[in-house]
């Protein structure tokens, strides 16, 4: 048991590193074969189900509850995924990408999905309210299927295939159920054993479930940035200031009106967006280099959470010892 907690205490102090570390093997890897992210792809559910499972197992259905009944930090999540980041991703790539018609329709693809599910990992590495960052990612996964066609015309001029089933089923296999599931496992449990000893544990699992998912996502998308290296300079100027701007919008606004935890939950929830379902819709709806963006956006979007973890827990360190 000691080793465990010493994992999970490492995972918490050292993820910054552990997740950069992972960010430059997967693009080192991946300039010479995307293998060890396809081989991980073929996991790719389960491993979803088991990072969002780990953090249901942090929350109970009374949290969820109160979470859910909170009107006011539920509807500033959906404002912020659904209107504030894809009117950014718009106007991004009107002042960077205009003369690229398919980049400016990746961009904005980024910006009309719904919040990604390591949202939960980082809220609760960082003790945020684990429960509203699982509401909002519910909702705007609910909501996906019906805006997402909406905005695209109303922000790209194009309309966008969508499974809306497929969005639902995922919804219900890699969200509902692995948090309803992590979440009755504890009520079960409470029953027989303190399972205050495992709750640490939990976090760290999740985070390095989402390592894992976050090396196959870079490992895999190396080859099509490459073959593309002409059009990158426009792509990272501006896919490097989406992430920064939605976590800094988000972060800023909803400090004054929040406690800290829902601060950090409204924060990731609204920062991070579910890149993996830009990339479905990519794929299925366009035949140009739409999907460049997003490929992109995967390693900006995850070094933008690393920076923001390691300033939340800096704020955390420093309050400590003005306490001590």
């Amino acid at each position: 048991m000691n080793a465990i907690m010493v994992y999970a205490r490492f995972v918490r102090e050292k993820y910054a590193y552990i997740i950069i570390s992972a960010l430059v093997i997967g693009v080192i890897v991946g300039l010479f074969t995307p293998r060890p992210g396809v081989f991980i792809r073929q996991f790719n559910t389960p491993l979803i189900i088991l990072m969002i499972g780990a953090m249901g197992f942090t929350i109970t259905f009374k949290s969820l509850g109160a979470a859910a009944r909170d009107w006011k930090g539920f509807s500033f999540g959906l404002v912020l995924n659904f209107l504030f980041a894809p009117f950014l991703c718009w106007l991004l790539a009107r002042l960077f990408l205009s003369a690229h018609t398919d980049l400016t329709t990746g961009l904005i693809l980024i910006g009309v999905v719904p919040c990604a599910g390591m949202a939960l990992v980082w809220a609760g590495l960082l003790k945020g309210d684990v429960p509203l960052a699982t509401v909002i990612n519910a909702a705007t996964m609910i909501l996906a299927p019906f805006l997402i066609p909406l905005l695209m015309v109303l922000f790209a001029a194009t309309s966008v295939t969508i499974d809306t089933w497929g969005l639902f089923q995922q919804l219900i296999i890699t969200v509902l159920i692995p948090v309803l599931s992590g979440a009755a496992l504890r009520q079960l449990l409470e029953r027989r054993v303190n399972v205050q000893k495992c709750l640490p544990v939990m976090p760290a699992i999740s985070a390095t479930t989402a390592m894992l998912l976050m090396f196959m996502a870079i490992n895999t998308n190396i080859s099509p940035i490459m073959k593309n290296i002409g059009l990158v300079a426009p792509l990272m100027i501006s896919t490097i200031l989406i992430f920064p701007i939605l976590f800094i919008g988000a972060y800023l606004v909803s400090l004054k009106l929040f406690s800290k935890g829902k601060n950090i939950a409204i924060t990731y929830s609204s920062g991070m967006k579910n890149l993996p379902i830009a990339i479905g819709i990519a794929a299925v709806s366009f035949k140009g280099l739409e999907m460049l963006p997003v490929a992109v956006g995967f390693a900006f979007q995850m070094l933008t959470a690393v920076i923001f973890y390691q300033l939340f827990r800096r704020g955390m360190t420093e309050k400590k010892e003005e306490v001590i």
